[in-house]
């Protein structure tokens, strides 16, 4: 007699019963949330290290600005920036620090 049904197919609970993890269902939560954390850091990662080229440069370019008032709408508008690259990287925690820096300098 032929096997008619197919193998690969999943019959759907019935009435009032659950369908309980599997072994292999857990290891791949385990392992999808192993890989979210591993990306998560190394966004974290890229966002810290163009920040510190970020405070690098500055020098410089703050040195050769003869006017003071030049300052001013350079560092607004690396602010305006990196809170754009924090939020687009999913630094919730360094945006909302530069979102009061940028506040406190509006306020002045």
């Amino acid at each position: 007699m032929k096997n008619t049904k197919n193998e690969w197919e999943i019959t759907p609970p019935h009435e009032g019963e659950a369908l309980l993890p599997t072994a292999t269902d857990n290891v791949a939560a385990k392992l999808e949330s192993n890989l979210q954390e591993e990306r998560d850091s190394r966004k974290e990662e890229r966002f810290f290290w163009i920040l510190m080229l970020v405070i690098v440069g500055n020098v410089p370019l703050f040195n050769s600005l003869t006017s003071s008032w030049a300052l001013i709408p350079t560092f607004l508008l690396e602010l305006i920036l990196l809170i754009g690259l924090a939020d687009w990287l999913g630094v919730d925690r360094v945006k909302v620090l530069l979102e009061k820096l940028y506040a406190k300098w509006l306020d002045k």
